[in-house]
């Protein structure tokens, strides 16, 4: 039984889930790999897959008592952390489109310009961090198990502001991740359950997601009424993962133009999800065939908390040559691949300690810690799409940042009431 227990975990679920996940998408779609991958990636995979489960398995479980400290976090506190994060959100958005002149109404390339031209002042950077406990008020509310729905609704409307700059910027990504967070909160606290009407709005909800996936793409590569063959000819994901040349004529022999660029979009969807590992598989040849490794030693992964201490002046890193540590740019060489850049394989040794974390961090919510839930939720996250993103650099780095930021506001807080009983 007890076995049965942990594999049934979360961590389990998350990481099982992922690679029957990626496994699916890449057996379905049509595309064909372009060059045969390397004996070497896939041992690197399998054996930090190994590792993580190996120091989450060491770890012992945790032993719980009914007079465990545990973290009471009220409605108070919710509404607190609610206007913190909509502040946050103003305050970037003000950044956005008063200081740096962005548009809605502009094409998705001009916004992209302006963004990048015009770096943000110090202040708006660090008052925005606070924007990634987006997702954390919904998690205190169900593990507080407080009966509101005026406090639900507006802990799921959180969700929906990360979207504003996904349409500015025309990032997918920024519809993606806070969608993703929220099945993944809702399935932790089980508010989801594999029935029919749950499968339904699930199904319901990527549908959504997929269409504006669409109308990103479209916009953001200015694609002309009828020109959609460049998504399918000059698209990055297309040097190591090609789509089957039989489907694309039979897409590019439609005459329906929505037909057209749904399917295509859908293509792209799949190539999107799965092209990582090969892109890691391009990476590793890269640095054999040129023998440039030098590893970053976590630069490359928290690039954006070497930005910011940069700008503070505490460190004098080139932000060019760190960014050149992946011979192509920003494309995705999935977890595994930004940890070779900074550690090579070195790696294993990480996925056991971070496995080991987990399973302490795990432990420590089941003794009602709450404070440490948003972190243990990112991490799960972050497990299940390890084959095909990184999620702890860019925006991971932020979410790590404001998690630990209000671990720390909730520390003091205990500390502060504790006192004050003392007193009493």
């Amino acid at each position: 039984m007890r076995n049965k227990a942990i594999f049934s975990s979360p961590f389990f679920l998350s990481i099982s889930l992922g690679i029957m996940c990626w496994l699916l998408v890449f057996i379905i779609f049509p595309i064909k790999v372009v060059f045969p991958i390397s004996s070497e990636v896939v041992v690197y995979i399998l054996l930090s897959y190994v590792s993580i489960i190996t120091g989450y398995l060491v770890v012992p479980d945790g032993k719980y008592s009914k007079h465990s400290n545990q973290t009471i976090i009220g409605p108070p506190m919710i509404k607190v952390l609610i206007l913190v994060v909509l502040l946050s959100f103003l305050i970037r958005y003000i950044d956005l489109f008063i200081f740096r002149g962005v548009r809605i109404s502009y094409p998705i390339a001009q916004n992209r310009m302006l963004i990048d031209a015009n770096t943000p002042k110090f202040i708006f950077i660090l008052v925005s961090v606070t924007r990634y406990l987006f997702f954390v008020p919904i998690l205190l509310l169900f593990q507080s198990k407080i009966k509101s729905k005026k406090l639900l609704i507006f802990c799921l409307l959180l969700f929906l502001l990360p979207f504003i700059e996904g349409v500015v910027r025309g990032s997918r990504n920024s519809f993606f991740y806070p969608s993703i967070l929220l099945i993944f909160s809702l399935l932790y606290f089980k508010k989801i359950k594999f029935k029919k009407l749950h499968l339904g709005v699930l199904l319901l909800v990527f549908s959504m997601l997929f269409v504006m996936a669409t109308g990103i793409l479209k916009k953001r590569e200015m694609i002309k009424k009828q020109d959609y063959k460049s998504l399918t000819t000059d698209a990055i994901y297309n040097d190591f993962l090609k789509p089957k040349k039989s489907v694309l004529e039979k897409i590019h022999g439609l005459e329906n133009i929505k037909t057209k660029q749904l399917l295509i979009s859908g293509l792209q969807t799949g190539q999107y999800y799965t092209h990582g590992v090969f892109e890691f598989d391009n990476l590793l040849k890269t640095y054999h065939k040129n023998d440039s490794l030098n590893f970053q030693f976590g630069k490359y992964n928290f690039l954006n908390f070497i930005k910011f201490t940069n700008k503070l002046g505490i460190t004098h890193f080139d932000l060019s040559k760190i960014k050149k540590a992946n011979p192509r740019g920003y494309s995705f060489t999935t977890f595994f691949g930004g940890l070779y850049i900074d550690i090579g394989w070195y790696g294993l040794v990480f996925m056991f300690f971070f496995g080991a974390f987990q399973k302490h961090i795990y432990n420590l919510v089941q003794r009602q810690k709450i404070e440490l839930l948003p972190l243990l939720i990112f991490f799960l996250f972050l497990n299940f799409f390890m084959l095909s993103f990184n999620f702890l650099r860019g925006n991971g780095v932020s979410m790590i940042m404001a998690s630990l930021m209000f671990i720390l506001v909730v520390y003091v807080k205990n500390k502060i009431t504790l006192k004050k009983q003392l007193n009493h």
